[in-house]
């Protein structure tokens, strides 16, 4: 992930549930299909993380951390392991914008042009294969632009938002 890579190894204990080790720290995980999308419910000792996968031709997912999407390639390096790397263009940098990462429908804005937000700020509700994508600010910084509308319609690789 951000150009490192992980060791992982997943072993299978039931129908839809694993036992997951992460460079050595080892993670309870249930795993449910609706259509080509899996949702992950990751136990550690500490805390609960829920995501979403979605696969892709070409060794690619789309998976949705916290309802913040990252889309990724999965490089199988042998028994065990698999390297995430995160694409860098997912976020942009301070003072950049912010993309639809999917085709979809904006069905809410929860900001407004020239508001302060800090990271992981809710901007906007993306609105794909009918679920509800909380898209957050990727850094600190001031709304200079809001480029869509409520209810308006986005292709991937449209802008969103840009920050400054």
């Amino acid at each position: 992930m951000n150009d490192e890579s992980y060791a992982v190894s997943i072993e299978q204990k039931g129908k839809g549930q694993y036992q997951v080790t992460l460079d050595g720290t080892k993670f309870e995980a249930e795993t449910t299909s609706i259509g080509n999308i899996t949702s992950w419910l990751v136990r550690s000792e500490t805390e609960n993380i829920h995501a979403k996968a979605l696969n892709r031709p070409n060794d690619r997912v789309d998976v949705w951390l916290a309802s913040m999407p990252f889309p990724a390639t999965v490089q199988t390096v042998g028994i065990g392991g698999y390297p995430v790397r995160t694409e860098s263009r997912m976020r942009s940098a301070l003072g950049g914008q912010i993309l639809a990462l999917m085709p979809g429908r904006i069905t809410s804005i929860l900001v407004k042009k020239e508001e302060e937000v800090r990271e992981g700020t809710p901007l906007l509700i993306l609105e794909a294969m009918k679920m509800q994508n909380e898209i957050t600010s990727p850094n600190s910084g001031k709304i200079k632009r809001m480029f869509v509308r409520e209810g308006e319609t986005v292709k991937k690789g449209a802008p969103l938002v840009s920050i400054e």
